[in-house]
């Protein structure tokens, strides 16, 4: 896919909300540079080894065989979006089915978890919320982005094989569906957080007792 592409919608999906946490946030700034400085780098070495990992898992899953892996980039050789799985007895459709939706399917689960662990614990370390909702939310949500802007451009990735396989109406129905759910839950951690966290504080001394 094009790296001008790929730029944009990492500075959309990632860096963009990640500023709108923290900025709209009310801690100080000697927090906030660190985080903000951390969280995207971390991204980039998390984002590509759990995809091609969640493939092999699949691949294992359903009886194939992971024949070669690639999780990280050679970033010292110039490389910066290259990883990949290679696989063998994934014959059947619907073997080819669940390991291609394998990421996808961690990246719900993700997200699950994540809205019930943000939105009802009283988590208040800066960092660790913000690196809960790059993991839980912002991965997923730029792994819906990229795979269905590479699915649009001609780009013969994973919801280009779930198209061959499932035909146009589900493949779109799953992404439009997917896209919608990631962009809604990143909206709701967003509102869970604005202020914060001087409105856990405040909404302590409402309800008469110290913040935890």
């Amino acid at each position: 896919m094009n790296s001008a592409l790929i730029t944009v919608e990492i500075l959309l999906v990632v860096v963009t909300p990640l500023l709108f946490l923290y900025l709209k946030g009310s801690w100080p700034l000697r927090v906030i540079v660190p985080c903000l400085l951390t969280i995207p780098l971390l991204w980039y070495f998390t984002y590509a080894p759990l995809h091609e990992l969640s493939h092999a898992a699949g691949t294992y899953f359903v009886g194939g065989k992971v024949t070669s892996i690639k999780i990280i980039p050679s970033f010292w050789l110039g490389e910066f979006g290259r990883a990949w799985i290679n696989s063998e007895g994934v014959v059947e459709p619907w073997r080819q089915l669940i390991t291609t939706l394998s990421p996808y399917l961690f990246d719900g689960l993700c997200i699950a978890a994540g809205l019930h662990l943000l939105r009802h614990s009283c988590l208040r370390n800066a960092f660790l919320i913000g690196f809960l909702f790059m993991l839980l939310f912002l991965r997923p949500a730029f792994d819906f982005v990229c795979e269905t802007a590479g699915f649009l451009s001609g780009d013969k990735g994973d919801f280009y094989h779930l198209d061959m396989i499932l035909g146009d109406l589900v493949t779109w129905a799953f992404m439009v569906t997917s896209l919608a759910v990631s962009f809604l839950s990143v909206f709701v951690v967003l509102r869970r957080f604005l202020g914060f966290p001087d409105t856990l504080s405040a909404s302590a001394d409402l309800a008469g007792r110290p913040p935890t």
